[in-house]
């Protein structure tokens, strides 16, 4: 269901897009990681001025269709996951974080789609199919039971369906919304299953965990806000928010506030007690009925310049502060539109477009900074 359903997604899309999911994009240390170009690799580029500072690929030439994870740096390497269709082969890689050298790699049985979680050591990693993986950075292998095995050698995956979502590792628990419609707690040492929740969809992002209150926040594509207790996968009585589309994005925890955005084209403002929208921001226009058009918001909300910063699939990017615009950046190119999270430093806020274009803006204006465009196929 995951693969088709992603396929369905990127032929909507309109334009040809560079990675066959989606661009990645992350932000380390001064230096962003944006999967782009053709043929496709990582980009190392200097946060401050967008120039190249190297590449990453594990092939020099790529064939057939080719699926990235997003980059996640931990531990002094990069870590990102490949496959390419003609090989079917799929592994995560480390290469090095300044250089692009490639250092070690242990393979997977499916696809890699989410971004890689580095914590104490250990990269945890989710596959197409329900799999979650952790690999030791000491010993350049796979932790053993990671994943589960049946007596006959034959994989026993955590979850039923494919994780999209970046596994969460806070202390000694991996907590991985799953395809599944089902949020599990993983013992972080053994891969044992501690408890398991079930929501009303299938969730794209990883939970949000509130660690004073104990509380993981996940939306789900029954367009639901789900507050489940990280000690026991329960749901948080009295808790209820539901929009009138999917919801794709992570939640973002800011203040006494949860940000959430929808396919129906809203930012919310949330009460975490309770759910109970505070205000809500439409991405354009509303209809007579009050519900938003022409607008769909997938990435996720985040903070920049004291501001939500919102990105729709239709390429633009949007500061709100209290349900007021701030500012306002069109990308002006069609079929560019902007699926990926933005990142942002202290005072930019960097996105990458369908094309595979990168652009850096100022956080307090949207004014644009510097443009990076990946060279093309000789």
């Amino acid at each position: 269901m995951g693969l088709l359903l992603l396929t369905v997604i990127l032929s909507a899309c309109g334009g040809t897009p560079v990675a066959q999911n989606w661009p990645g994009l992350t932000l380390d240390d001064g230096t962003i990681y944006a999967i782009s170009g053709l043929p496709q690799q990582v980009f190392m580029l200097d946060a401050e001025n967008g120039t190249v500072k190297g590449t990453f690929s594990p092939v020099s030439e790529p064939k057939g269709t080719i699926w990235w994870s997003p980059v996640t740096v931990g531990g002094g390497s990069a870590f990102v996951g490949f496959t390419q269709s003609d090989t079917e082969a799929s592994a995560l890689y480390a290469f090095d974080p300044e250089t692009g050298q490639e250092q070690w790699s242990v393979a997977a049985e499916s696809l890699i789609l989410p971004a890689p979680f580095y914590a104490d050591g250990v990269v945890y990693f989710g596959t197409s199919d329900g799999c979650v993986y952790a690999a030791d950075v000491e010993t350049k292998r796979l932790k053993p039971g990671w994943p589960p095995r049946s007596d006959r050698g034959e994989l026993a995956c955590q979850t039923e369906d494919a994780i999209w979502a970046t596994p969460l590792v806070v202390g000694d628990r991996v907590y991985v919304a799953a395809m599944d419609h089902h949020v599990y707690s993983l013992d972080a040492e053994t891969g044992e299953v501690l408890w398991k929740s079930q929501v009303g969809g299938a969730m794209a992002a990883p939970p949000t965990l509130i660690e004073k209150d104990g509380i993981l926040y996940v939306g789900a594509f029954d367009g639901q806000l789900y507050a489940l207790r990280i000690d026991s996968g329960e749901r948080v009585e009295g808790f209820e928010f539901q929009a009138s589309n999917w919801i794709w994005s992570k939640v973002l925890a800011l203040g006494e506030q949860l940000f959430v955005t929808s396919l129906d084209g809203n930012l919310y403002a949330l009460d975490p007690a309770n759910g109970a929208v505070i205000w809500s921001y439409c991405g354009t226009s509303k209809e007579d009925n009050g519900q938003c058009k022409d607008t769909v918001l997938r990435a996720s909300p985040i903070e920049a310049g004291g501001s939500i910063v919102i990105a729709s699939e239709e390429g633009e990017v949007t500061s709100v502060l209290d349900s007021v615009r701030q500012w306002n950046w069109p990308s002006g190119t069609p079929g560019a539109g902007i699926l990926t999270t933005p990142v942002t430093s202290e005072d930019m806020v960097y996105l990458i477009l369908m094309d595979g274009q990168v652009q850096a803006l100022n956080a307090d204006s949207g004014g644009q900074v510097w443009t990076f465009t990946p060279p093309e196929a000789d």
